[in-house]
């Protein structure tokens, strides 16, 4: 029962965020299932539904994640041929994107590390 009572809230966040989307969808596009994930992410933050509620059900969908991208997978050899016409293209995106985001990277751990220097010499200080 205790799980039947887990996917209930998970289907109803889910059923929430189709819902949400569909009086924004003039205004904005964005996936029902995307704003469930901000609903679900608000409601735990703010512990209105505590972990535990849905801890069994989401370890299960974690674990079990892979089987989700076999669709994605099968779409893609599908369009082989639409990949093998843009390769140098996607190539090009590929490597440019993982530079970006390395350095974005790169950069924010450094800037986190200046911080939390600036915050112990800070504390030290004011011990002194």
């Amino acid at each position: 029962m205790k799980v039947f009572n887990q996917i209930g809230i998970l289907l109803g966040v889910w059923a929430a965020g189709e819902l949400v989307s569909q009086f924004i969808k003039n205004i904005i596009s964005i996936p029902g299932s995307i704003l469930g994930m901000i609903i679900l992410f608000l409601l735990l933050q703010f512990k209105v539904i505590s972990e535990e509620k849905i801890k069994d059900v989401a370890d299960f969908l974690l674990g079990n994640m892979g089987i989700f991208f076999i669709p994605a997978g099968v779409s893609l050899i599908q369009s082989l041929g639409l990949i093998k016409e843009n390769a140098i293209l996607l190539l090009s995106c590929i490597i440019l994107i993982n530079i970006a985001v390395m350095i974005g990277c790169g950069k924010s751990v450094d800037f986190m590390i200046k911080l939390k220097e600036k915050k112990e010499t800070k504390s030290k200080q004011e011990i002194a």
